[in-house]
C-alpha cells in the first residue's frame, strides 16, 4: 500500500501529513526515513539530503528522523516540515524507505499532493537527541589531565642539644651542611624526574563506540512483463497497481506499466487514467514514454476524461488541451476544451492557468 502525503486545515504551510498503512509495529523507536527520486532511472537515484537546501539530491544515502510520530488505527503517520516539503513536486512518485524492525528496510511508495506552501526559504532543523550529532548523553570522557606533582617539602632538620666542644660558638653542635645539602638536591632531583614521566606520559585513549553498520537495502522488484501480469492477474488494489505501475515506468519497462495503469484506471483510479491518457496523448507521445506504436488521441481523450470527471486538476488540464487541440471527434472540442481547463485553473493547476487566453 503507497504512502499518502494530505495537508490538513489546521496545518501551516509547507508542513504535511504522511501516512503509512500497515502495522505500525513494524518500525520501532527512533522512526527514520530515506526519500528517493528515481526519474532518471533506478541505477541514478538521488536521495534527499534536506541539510543543504541548494543541493537536496545526492547519491549518498541519507535518513532522516520525522516529527510528531504516532501509530494508531493500524497505521503509521508522522509529519514533514517545510525544509523537506520544500524540495518535493506535486504528482511526482517517490520512493520513501522507513527503517523496520530488526534492522530491515520498509519501501512505500509516496506520490507527491500540492500542498500550501510557505514562502521562506527551506530551513531544516534535525531533531534533538543522541542519533545526532553533538554529545550524547553516556559519551565517554576523554584522557584525565595528569595532575602536577607537590613540591617536596624540606625534611626538617634535627638541632643536636648536647655539649659543644670548646671553643665553638654556641651551644648546640654544628650540623653537617654538606651532607644536608646533598641530601635536599637529591629529593629535589627525584620530584623533578617524576613530574617529567608525569608529564610526558602517553593518555589513554578513550573507548571509541564501533559504528553502526547501515541496513542492507532491499534487492529491486522485478519489472519484467511477467511479473505484470500476475499483479494484474491476482487482481492488484488499483492504489497497489498504480503504484507498482509507476515503478515500472521508472525503469523503463513501458509495456509492464500499461499493464498495471490500464488495471488501474478500470479500477477507477485517476492518476492511473492520466498516466494510461498520457501514453496515447500526441502531445506526450514517444518511443521513450509509451509502448504504443503511435498516438490515438481518442483513448487519451477517453481515458483523460474519466479521472477529469472525478475532480482530479492534472486530468483536467490534459483533457482540456487535447480538446482544445481540435484532434479528437468531437465536434464542440476547442469551447469544450476551454471549459475544463477553465475548471483546472480554479483548482490552482498553473499550467492551466496560462492556457487559457488572457
Amino acid at each position: 500500500m503507497p504512502a499518502r502525503a494530505t495537508q490538513p486545515s489546521t496545518y501551516p504551510g509547507g508542513r504535511a501529513l504522511i501516512e503509512v498503512i500497515g502495522p505500525p509495529e513494524r518500525f520501532p523507536d527512533p522512526v527514520e526515513i530515506c526519500l528517493l527520486h528515481q526519474m532518471g532511472g533506478v541505477d541514478k537515484a538521488k536521495h534527499l539530503d534536506p541539510r543543504t537546501p541548494d543541493d537536496p539530491w545526492k547519491s549518498a544515502v541519507f535518513w532522516f528522523q520525522p516529527e510528531a510520530v504516532a501509530r494508531a488505527d493500524g497505521r503509521l503517520s508522522f509529519d514533514l516540515d517545510h525544509g523537506v516539503t520544500a524540495h518535493l513536486r506535486p504528482n511526482i512518485p517517490y520512493v520513501m524507505r522507513v527503517r523496520g524492525a530488526g534492522g530491515t528496510v520498509v519501501e512505500e511508495r509516496l506520490v507527491w499532493k500540492a500542498i500550501r506552501g510557505k514562502s521562506a526559504p527551506p530551513v531544516w532543523t534535525p531533531p534533538k537527541g543522541p542519533e545526532w550529532p553533538g554529545k550524547s548523553e553516556g559519551e565517554p570522557a576523554g584522557p584525565a589531565e595528569p595532575q602536577q606533582p607537590q613540591e617536596s617539602q624540606e625534611p626538617e632538620i634535627p638541632i643536636e642539644t648536647g655539649p659543644r666542644p670548646t671553643g665553638s660558638v654556641g651551644t648546640g653542635k654544628a650540623p653537617p651542611w654538606g651532607a644536608i645539602a646533598a641530601g635536599v638536591l637529591v629529593l629535589a632531583a627525584l620530584a623533578g624526574g617524576g613530574w617529567f614521566l608525569m608529564q610526558n606520559k602517553d593518555p589513554v585513549p578513550a573507548p571509541v563506540a564501533e559504528a553502526a553498520k547501515p541496513a542492507p537495502l532491499p534487492a529491486p522488484l522485478p519489472t519484467t512483463v511477467e511479473e505484470a501480469r500476475r499483479l494484474v492477474q491476482q487482481d492488484t488494489p488499483a492504489g497497489d497497481a498504480y503504484a507498482a505501475g509507476e515503478r515500472f515506468r521508472q525503469a523503463r519497462a513501458l509495456d509492464g506499466a500499461f499493464l498495471l495503469f490500464r488495471h488501474a484506471a478500470e479500477r477507477g483510479n485517476a492518476e492511473a487514467a492520466v498516466a494510461l491518457g498520457a501514453m496515447y496523448d500526441p502531445a506526450t507521445h514517444s518511443a521513450e514514454t509509451s509502448p504504443l506504436p503511435a498516438a490515438n488521441p481518442t483513448q487519451a481523450a477517453e481515458w483523460y476524461r474519466r479521472a477529469a470527471e472525478a475532480g482530479n486538476a492534472e486530468a483536467q488540464f490534459r483533457y482540456g488541451r487535447l480538446l482544445a487541440s481540435g484532434k479528437t471527434d468531437d465536434p464542440q472540442g476547442p469551447d469544450a476544451g476551454l471549459a475544463w481547463l477553465r475548471k483546472a485553473a480554479d483548482q490552482g493547476h498553473a499550467q492551466a492557468k496560462e492556457a487559457l487566453p488572457k
